[in-house]
């Protein structure tokens, strides 16, 4: 959480809330479209391995493989429609964005999806951490350069600090794990087991990503400035719980496959998020006072947004559970489906109102995508998951 915070609060004020809002803008869309790296292996990876760890080196070596060309070309795509989406972007811009976050920073996630599947939860945990602290070292070396920083130069070190962590975190990672390159290739079967996983990692990052993109396509620069801190605010007090899903996930791909039940499991995690959602929601509304002082004046904004995206909190918290759930029970359909509506509903309400209200518009469009999904989900854990525990998709 601190890593991430302080990633956050060095960027922001060192590139003003325009230039921030442009290069978030620009990542958003990249990560939008990171959920197709892969086209699933690594999370089909991380459920096989979790119930047979005796498959972790072939998944590792599928995932491996797959990932390296699905990102490449995705890299090329996102050049394609970033420069059509956002005409003030640059190719240098669009370029530094595209490695690093459709090639190398997909690689740090399947390190990651790798260790807990053994159930390394401390390692995989450390890995993003690592990441942010390498890009805090990037924000750092830009503000040291002659003539302050840019969003351009900072796009490079970007790049550099994730191609490093991805090398080494994956060299590591194969050390201590012991897994060997295995030269498997893909069948059929394969293909259309990981695109299941592909289609609801890319809605779900699309979903989490978009809002940003939208903020940036209709409400400018300095709009999606003032948004994108608030939002990456709010993001930093739900990391416990997607650090909760991670350890929980294995667990809950194992009650899908039948050995345990998932009553009782699901009502001690919905008691422990719930709560820990209303608290955390109060405790940002609070604190969101601070966020002028901490970036800048050209960040006032930024205030009222936050305290508005304090409910986010909650939702956010009890939907992701239902979420997860959904996918160790493997009830992927159902729950692309419903991420599917949820961005629609984002995407019309924010063409809707962004123009109209400015600021609140992109809060009102992330709140009622949220409300949305979590009633989707839920009925879709009570009648999939609790009230027929034993189906599948």
């Amino acid at each position: 959480m601190s890593a991430q915070l302080l990633w956050v609060l060095l960027l922001a004020r060192e590139l003003g809330a325009s230039s921030y809002g442009a290069f978030s803008g620009v990542i958003a869309l990249a990560l939008a479209m990171s959920g197709f790296a892969g086209l699933g292996q690594g999370l089909r990876m991380y459920q096989d391995a979790a119930r047979v760890p005796e498959l972790l080196a072939d998944r590792w070596g599928q995932a491996s493989r797959v990932l390296m060309w699905s990102g490449a070309g995705l890299a090329v795509m996102f050049m394609a429609v970033a420069h059509g989406m956002f005409v003030g972007a640059g190719w240098p811009l669009l370029t530094a964005v595209a490695i690093s976050e459709l090639v190398l920073a997909p690689v740090v996630s399947l390190v990651a999806f790798a260790y807990a599947s053994r159930g390394w939860m401390g390692r995989a945990a450390a890995v993003p951490v690592i990441l942010s602290v390498m890009r805090i070292l990037a924000v750092v070396a830009v503000a040291l350069l002659p003539g302050g920083a840019s969003i351009g130069v900072y796009a490079w070190l970007h790049l550099l600090a994730t191609g490093v962590t991805a090398v080494v975190s994956c060299v590591i990672c194969m050390s201590e794990l012991n897994i060997a390159n295995v030269d498997r290739g893909l069948d059929r079967s394969d293909v259309w087991a990981g695109l299941g996983f592909s289609a609801i990692q890319a809605s779900g990052l699309a979903l989490g990503s978009m809002d940003k993109a939208f903020a940036l396509r209709w409400g400018g620069e300095a709009l999606a400035g003032n948004y994108i801190a608030a939002y990456r605010f709010i993001s930093v007090a739900v990391l416990p719980v997607d650090s909760l899903m991670m350890a929980a996930l294995p667990h809950l791909f194992r009650a899908g496959a039948g050995r345990t039940k998932a009553g009782r499991m699901l009502l001690t995690l919905a008691v422990a998020t719930g709560g820990y959602g209303i608290l955390m929601g109060v405790a940002v509304w609070w604190a969101a006072g601070l966020l002028p002082w901490l970036l800048g004046p050209s960040f006032g904004a930024a205030l009222d947004a936050a305290r508005m995206l304090a409910v986010y909190v909650p939702l956010y918290c009890m939907r992701t559970l239902g979420t997860n759930a959904l996918l160790g029970f493997g009830w992927k359909r159902w729950r692309f489906g419903c991420e599917l509506l949820a961005l629609a509903a984002m995407g019309c309400m924010a063409a809707w109102r962004i123009p109209a209200a400015g600021l609140a518009g992109a809060v009102e469009a992330l709140l009622a995508a949220e409300v949305v999904l979590l009633l989707l989900i839920w009925g879709g854990v009570f009648f999939r998951v609790l009230y027929r525990p034993w189906g599948r998709a």
